[in-house]
């Protein structure tokens, strides 16, 4: 994951350099010491993205990325233009299809951003609060009943994750096993899974108290995706369609569980070497890693999001606050967002995983630029080539020095 996750970060510090473009070294120097001057150079520009630059893009991506054995898609937009689309590899053998920014992947993680929201709707909706505590839709919890809706969107809840393992101090500890779930089996009906999830997650002693630090948390999301539906009285997967897919143009987003769009190109994995595996059961990541879109399909979504068409302003501020310290690789944790910088401005973004499939997307909504990684090959091994990428590719543009 941490290979994968310096894809996002290295792509991402290419969207600085797009602002450079017809701009002598000298004069972007001075634009990068303030991320408002870096936008407002960025918006004055006649010209947005020319060909010369998108060619260099490709380049660098073919021979830095795809030239190091990438399989999967890219896709990069800058100020709504188009500046990289395109894939390596196979999404399906089979039938000969190759890897694009219009196949379907599997986003995993990335899910929980679009839980995130529907919470925040439901709030904005004054249907529930992020004040409310899990006892209010869980009454027989009373190991952490006093744990806020808050703490839960945060990953500040304490509540152990059913896919990672912790040392006495309630610390996580590298591990390629996982919790062990009695009841969560591959040929199991979606509704038994849950079933057994909710019961292993609602029994197991808190790490720490809530609200004390940050520990990053599929549990957290999985009871969301259930409140989702407790408080809507709709399904989680009719919630998200109703209210995002349909609205956005979403056409290729859906569920693992029950994904049925014929007209949608889906990519099949390949070469597994890692993985929680019940996360392929049905149900086993409801909630916080289930759904299923195409990279110019999130597209749609992130922009919508990041520019007040799927919720008002005090909400919208709320998810993208870092309200918590993150791990390695983002300074903070909003509401199912990461929170990082490239040096010049912060930008916000979500990685993911399951076995055979890694994505990331992200967006800097100062200067409109926004780019998607997705693989169906744990090509995990070769994402150490994106700092090249972004040495080579700020060197050429002139906007900062070679990094250290």
């Amino acid at each position: 994951m941490k290979r994968f996750l310096a894809v996002i970060l290295g792509l991402v510090c290419m969207a600085a350099a797009l602002t450079a473009c017809g701009e002598s070294p000298d004069d972007t120097k001075e634009k990068t010491d303030d991320s408002a001057t870096v936008a407002e150079a960025a918006t004055e520009q006649s010209t947005v993205v020319g060909d010369e630059l998108r060619d260099k893009v490709k380049t660098l991506i073919d021979e830095n990325l795809v030239g190091h054995g990438y399989k999967g898609a890219a896709y990069i937009v800058y100020r709504g233009e188009e500046v990289y689309s395109g894939g390596a590899g196979k999404a399906n053998k089979k039938e000969n299809i190759d890897n694009s920014a219009d196949v379907v992947y599997h986003i995993a993680s990335i899910t929980k951003q679009f839980t995130a929201a529907a919470i925040l709707k439901l709030c904005e909706q004054g249907k529930m609060s992020l004040d409310d505590t899990l006892s209010k839709y869980y009454p027989d919890y009373t190991i952490g009943g006093d744990i806020t809706i808050h703490n839960l969107l945060s990953m500040q809840s304490g509540i152990p994750d059913y896919l990672r393992s912790y040392d006495e101090d309630g610390n996580e500890v590298e591990s390629t096993t996982q919790a062990a779930i009695e009841g969560v089996e591959e040929t199991n009906s979606m509704e038994d899974n849950c079933t057994a999830l909710r019961g292993w997650i609602l029994s197991q002693e808190l790490l720490f108290e809530q609200g004390d630090r940050f520990s990053y948390c599929n549990s957290n999301y999985f009871l969301l995706g259930e409140i989702i539906e407790k408080v809507s009285n709709e399904s989680y997967f009719d919630y998200l369609r109703t209210n995002f897919f349909e609205p956005l143009g979403m056409t290729t987003a859906g569920f693992m569980e029950n994904y049925d769009n014929p007209k949608a190109t889906v990519a099949l994995g390949y070469h597994n070497t890692s993985g929680a595996e019940l996360l392929n059961y049905k149900g086993a990541a409801f909630g916080c890693g289930d759904m299923m879109a195409s990279p110019k399909d999130m597209y749609k979504w992130t922009t919508a999001l990041h520019s007040g068409k799927v919720l008002g302003d005090e909400m919208y501020h709320k998810m993208i606050t870092a309200h918590a310290k993150g791990d390695e690789g983002y300074s903070g944790y909003g509401y199912g967002l990461m929170i990082a910088d490239t040096g010049v401005m912060p930008y916000y973004f979500h990685t993911g995983s399951l076995p055979c499939f890694y994505s990331a997307v992200a967006y800097i909504p100062q200067i409109d630029y926004y780019v998607a990684v997705m693989s169906n090959y744990n090509s995990e091994g070769i994402m150490n080539v994106t700092r090249d990428i972004t040495e080579i590719f700020m060197k050429e543009t002139g906007l900062v020095p070679a990094l250290g």
